[in-house]
């Protein structure tokens, strides 16, 4: 999938030379206010992508939120693509607009392309974590520095734009985003109160073994076991002995029965 930010009848005059959309600066620090939030609550469950990247992201997709697509709730700029990928936040809904895609560096093709849309900011969010989560940006790293890890979502080819790498860049450092990046004061390890009692609202994912990410190190919190963020042995053992001392079927697989026990037994 490659993904640039819609157009939504703005012209290239609308924008500076490094592609953002001229927005005032009040509207950018309350765009940021209002987005970062959701970054960080989405990088808590789905974890990779920092959430500086993600509110600078949005800053340059949506022109920190002047664009024409953010009434359909469209901040990230997430096509349709195939429509089989990174389903399970969003609902398949969509919306047609223009876009200027950069196939060789300096020359601009306009194109119309079907844009994802969503009920609220906070799905867009999570969608496009679940997107960066899967096969098509595997290659995407976690735990690298945030310039590397944006030049590599370039390279999945999330953007076509040879301005947008630079421009993100350059907004994480004019706003100081990395500040939003250490959830917890001291490291990234989510925090088990900040989901314990939103459990319906995290719709958590199921984890087994192989499954690796922030939300493997909340079940490994959870079960005792040296959160590291990858679901080995060690994981699979102290799920299996939690699910027999709590009456749930002992597969090892940490599904919805599994999550619900487990959250309930650190309120």
């Amino acid at each position: 999938m490659s993904c640039t930010r819609t157009e939504s009848g703005k012209s290239s005059s609308d924008r500076d030379i490094n592609g953002e959309t001229m927005a005032s600066s009040q509207q950018a620090k309350q765009f940021i206010k209002t987005i970062a939030p959701y970054a960080q609550e989405a990088f808590r469950v789905l974890g990779k992508i920092y959430p500086s990247i993600c509110i600078a992201m949005a800053c340059v997709e949506c022109g920190y939120g002047t664009a024409g697509s953010v009434k359909y709730h469209s901040y990230l700029g997430q096509k349709v693509g195939t429509g089989k990928t990174a389903t399970k936040y969003w609902d398949g809904t969509f919306f047609n607009a223009k876009t200027q895609e950069e196939y060789k560096i300096g020359e601009y093709t306009t194109i119309k392309a079907d844009f994802r849309s969503y009920r609220d900011m906070r799905q867009c969010v999570f969608n496009y974590y679940e997107l960066l989560n899967s096969n098509v940006y595997k290659r995407v790293e976690a735990g690298i520095p945030y310039q590397t890890q944006m030049k590599q979502i370039k390279e999945c080819g999330y953007m076509t734009s040879s301005k947008e790498v630079n421009s993100v860049l350059s907004i994480i450092s004019r706003y100081d985003l990395t500040k939003y990046d250490n959830l917890s004061g001291a490291g990234v390890n989510p925090s088990v109160d900040d989901i314990s009692d939103r459990i319906e609202e995290y719709n958590m994912r199921q984890i087994k073994t192989g499954s690796k990410g922030n939300i493997v190190k909340l079940w490994q919190i959870i079960v005792g076991v040296d959160p590291d963020g990858i679901f080995g042995n060690k994981t699979y053992q102290a799920t299996i002995s939690f699910q027999k001392a709590h009456g749930l079927q002992a597969d090892g697989i940490v599904g919805p029965r599994t999550w619900k026990a487990g959250l309930e037994s650190v309120q």
